[in-house]
């Protein structure tokens, strides 16, 4: 499939990382007492998942300086195409990634068989930023799960506050958290009895899910 070159801004290596971890900070603090919504995104060290509920998943690999990012839509996925048939025009490094990191969490039945299932994919090279499909394409067949976390900061901030209606205790510890981990990516970073009081959690299981999640972008639950 010919790759297409994006030029909107935002779909950066970097940016999309901010963007990840912002969304998964803001996410981590509001399933404390949201569990069933848990399965919203999650890290797996360096792949990071998101899922709408609605038919729409996908996966971004993150590498040193490159990101490989496969989407599903279930409305585009009657008659799927061989998964590889995306990146024929990656550099051989990008389609390593895909089919050793993020097609392996896209995988599906079809026909008796398990085999990823993608209907739109994405991916940063020294070339570029490149998709399989032009922009507004793309974004229909799965990657507007993205969207947000490509947008500017304050964007994101503001669509996160709004979502999941955090409150202002909330939001400001969404802020802090992010800023840290900005700040010292690679740093562990213990959340104190304020940060914890200021989640105003009583749900066990949210408790419990909320800890995995922050675990899982180097944030621990204090002791406490």
């Amino acid at each position: 499939m010919k790759k297409i070159q994006l030029t909107e801004p935002g779909w950066t290596h970097q940016n999309i990382w901010e963007g990840c971890i912002l969304a998964s900070i803001a996410h981590a603090i509001f399933i404390a007492n949201d569990p069933e919504f848990a399965y919203e995104h999650s890290w797996d060290g360096n792949n990071y998942s998101t899922n709408d509920g609605q038919g729409s998943r996908g996966t971004v690999a993150f590498g040193q300086e490159s990101y490989v990012a496969g989407f599903r839509n279930d409305h585009f996925a009657f008659h799927p195409l061989d998964a590889n048939q995306y990146f024929t025009e990656a550099p051989d490094q990008v389609q390593q990634i895909a089919e050793q990191e993020t097609l392996q969490y896209l995988l599906d039945k079809v026909d008796g068989a398990t085999r990823p299932v993608v209907t739109t994919v994405l991916w940063e090279s020294e070339q570029g930023v490149f998709s399989s499909h032009p922009y507004d394409v793309m974004l229909d067949r799965g990657a507007d799960l993205l969207e947000v976390q490509a947008s500017a900061y304050e964007t994101a901030l503001e669509y996160w506050e709004e979502y999941y209606e955090l409150t202002e205790e909330q939001l400001l510890l969404v802020e802090k958290l992010y800023h840290l981990k900005m700040e010292d990516p690679t740093r562990q970073i213990l959340l104190s009895e304020e940060d914890i009081q200021s989640i105003n959690a009583t749900d066990v299981e949210g408790i419990e899910e909320s800890k995995i999640s922050f675990s899982e972008v180097g944030i621990d639950w204090s002791s406490l």
